[in-house]
């Protein structure tokens, strides 16, 4: 790939958006350590942490030629007005103690890393123009790691709150990017500034489970509705002499799974994805897990339809898949 080929350039408003158009196989790593000020939630990819706490979180790209310099630059995003800036409240702007760094006392977002550069300005809406840390990535051969890849520790505080905003719901963009303001790869972390990490993660994911039961129930209902339809279609269609068919739920009926896992896209530009489980607990919690992912989205997301229709679809193949013996 070309630097050319790539569209997405700091002077565009953000996306949220995972990818890695530069193949640099670009990656964040949170890992969370066992008494800690923050928690992380896994099905919402969410992050719970407390004001001016710190947080270490590794960034992670693969060594490509031909080299060239790379930064790391993390900005906060509203999630669902990705132009509007995310700006810290008078409240906590008049007690802070930093006074002789203009730039970094505006910021929301802090970083602890040496030659960290505070971009941006209150009136900023794309990339390059919104509040933002920009970090020298390490190239140097003490951060390589094996199989030709750079980690490198980022510490991150927050100087406000989520309260200070209206509650609005924010996340964090990891942005990988080239001396000329190509994004070659973008990570988006989802976020929660708060006083009590642990209760808020808890009440969230207990939220979640019960959007599934809901989902699970109303697909349920559903498929109940329209096997009666579909019983009632029968009664009256099939003559009196012959036996309706019998909706056999045994093994026998199901085709066999194929002999390994493949990736393919259809003649009309879906995505099909066929695999093989040697255990039927394997094959429930491969599904399982793309449920919980699915429920995530819908919960950020109610109000898209597809994302719904998506998520009682997979709830749909879960319930085929029980029945398999």
């Amino acid at each position: 790939m070309m630097l050319q080929d790539i569209k997405t350039h700091i002077n565009s408003l953000p996306k949220l958006e995972n990818h890695n158009n530069g193949d640099y196989c670009f990656g964040m790593v949170l890992e969370e350590p066992p008494k800690s000020h923050w928690m992380f939630s896994v099905p919402l990819n969410k992050l719970y942490i407390r004001m001016n706490k710190t947080f270490n979180i590794d960034v992670k790209f693969r060594i490509k030629m031909p080299f060239q310099p790379l930064n790391l630059r993390a900005f906060l995003c509203f999630v669902k007005d990705v132009s509007g800036p995310v700006l810290r409240c008078q409240n906590h702007l008049s007690t802070d103690t930093i006074k002789d760094n203009i730039s970094m006392r505006e910021s929301l977002l802090r970083c602890e890393n040496p030659n960290t550069t505070y971009c941006g300005n209150a009136e900023g809406k794309s990339i390059t123009e919104r509040y933002s840390v920009l970090v020298p990535l390490n190239m140097s051969r003490s951060s390589h790691q094996g199989g030709g890849f750079i980690r490198q520790t980022l510490a991150f505080s927050f100087a406000c709150q989520n309260s200070c905003f209206g509650r609005k719901e924010t996340c964090l963009v990891f942005c990988l990017e080239n001396m000329n303001g190509d994004i070659l790869g973008q990570q988006v972390l989802y976020l929660k500034i708060c006083t009590c990490p642990k209760r808020d993660r808890n009440q969230d994911e207990r939220h979640i489970e019960s959007n599934k039961r809901k989902l699970l129930s109303g697909a349920s209902e559903d498929e109940d509705a329209d096997e009666e339809r579909g019983r009632k279609t029968r009664r009256r269609t099939l003559p009196r002499d012959v036996k309706e068919e019998n909706e056999s739920n045994d093994s026998s009926d199901v085709q066999p799974f194929p002999t390994d896992w493949n990736v393919s896209r259809t003649v009309d530009g879906n995505y099909r994805l066929v695999l093989k489980c040697s255990k039927k607990d394997q094959l429930l919690e491969s599904i399982e897990g793309m449920i919980e992912k699915t429920s995530a989205a819908v919960l950020r997301s109610p109000q898209n339809s597809k994302l719904r229709q998506h998520a009682n679809h997979l709830l749909n193949l879960k319930k085929c898949a029980f029945k398999l013996s």
